[in-house]
């Protein structure tokens, strides 16, 4: 079935060496009949993402933040389903994480209309910027950005159509205000996506070469009134940096993304600006290089993520496992200037399918602004994933 919701990583000059474990993961796909005309195939999916990390974060002030600790990042499970020739429905349930985080993350269907044009309606992720565009199961680091965490909406009900012409793409989409709840409530005026992007596959002396350049908009109708955006609720709680009160949740009206992921043979790399605009802005960029030291087997990677804004405390991310507060909102640091480096190494025990991953992530928070609780933290991530 074709990705259309989610960008998978590609190694782009081979595919993946058959493996002893091809007919184990060839079991998830209990139904296959290209002749049926109603169901040509149903598959059952999952994902588990278990992590360990340790570290400290150290605060200027105020006493250190202990980021020691083991979580279930993700426990999914769900089925996909091809019907009609022409309609891709995905089902998704998450039993990981908070309230917020777990419940029903996707019931989606797309249905292609017309040749290169389709619809996608249901409850699904807004496709903003490109980190969003990966599924979770296969980022090559430990967690989304912060600033992606911060300001994406989560899941929720929409409808988005689609179009392909040649090299470009493009998708118009409206999206309920509604709390992401397992079925969001249609309330308010909503948000509205547009996103318009451009292929380019060329080859240069026998390797191929693959770029892919994106620009996202989306606005807020709801401003303020909007339970889909941010999608968490810290407001009235306390940060773990110096215990400063956070008034209200940001209120984010317009959003852009723009930027580019190009691959050639074993190396690829992500490139990502965002800015954010409405009771507060932020803004930021993330930078990520990907390498096969091993192809198939070994990859090397690696992420700069800078996030910035000029209002005191503008910036609210999570500490240890994930900075994306619908998981864990237990634990959170804010400050208006974020930097991350990110350093490690996945193993691919079994495709894009079976990860064991480690690797080191430096984190700078500037409080500046606010009431001068910098933050300096180490982590050190231990993680296991599979996913069928």
């Amino acid at each position: 079935m074709a990705e259309t919701e989610q960008e998978k990583p590609v190694y782009v000059d081979s595919g993946w060496a058959p493996s002893p474990l091809d007919p184990l993961w060839a079991r998830a796909t209990l139904f296959q009949d290209p002749e049926n005309p109603y169901i040509q195939e149903l598959a059952i999916r999952g994902f588990f993402d278990w992590r360990i990390n340790s570290g400290d974060a150290h605060v200027t002030g105020a006493p250190d933040v202990e980021m020691d600790g083991s979580r279930t990042r993700r426990a999914r499970l769900g089925a996909r389903i091809r019907a009609f020739r022409n309609t891709d429905i995905e089902v998704d349930y998450e039993m990981a994480g908070s309230g917020r985080n777990s419940g029903l993350e996707r019931l989606s269907a797309r249905t292609e209309v017309l040749t290169d044009t389709g619809v996608t309606y249901g409850k699904f992720q807004p496709e903003i910027g490109g980190e969003s565009r990966i599924s979770p199961e296969f980022l090559p680091y430990p967690e989304r950005s912060a600033l992606t965490n911060l300001v994406v909406p989560p899941s929720t009900l929409g409808l988005r159509i689609d179009r392909k012409s040649g090299d470009w793409d493009y998708a118009l989409g409206w999206f309920t205000g509604g709390d992401p709840d397992d079925i969001p409530e249609v309330r308010g005026d909503g948000f509205v996506t547009l996103s318009l992007g451009r292929t380019m596959v060329d080859s240069f002396e026998g390797s191929t070469q693959r770029t892919r350049w994106h620009f996202d908009y989306l606005h807020n109708f709801d401003a303020g009134r909007s339970g889909a955006i941010p999608g968490y609720d810290v407001a009235g709680r306390r940060s773990a940096n110096g215990g400063q009160l956070v008034t209200e949740n940001p209120a984010f009206r317009h959003l852009v993304s723009t930027g580019f992921t190009l691959e050639r043979d074993r190396f690829k790399f992500l490139a990502d600006f965002m800015i954010a605009k409405g009771d507060s802005s932020v803004w930021g960029l993330t930078l990520a290089p990907e390498w096969w030291a091993i192809p198939g087997t070994l990859k090397i990677v690696g992420r700069y993520h800078y996030a910035g804004s000029d209002d005191p405390g503008a910036i609210v991310a999570g500490v240890g496992s994930s900075s994306d507060l619908r998981f864990d909102d237990s634990n959170f640091l804010i400050g208006n200037e974020y930097h991350s480096f990110y350093l490690g190494a996945n193993l691919h025990l079994y495709q894009d399918r079976m990860i064991l991953s480690s690797g080191v992530e430096s984190i700078t928070f500037s409080d500046e602004n606010g009431g001068g609780f910098d933050t300096d933290a180490w982590i050190w991530h231990t993680g296991a994933r599979v996913s069928f």
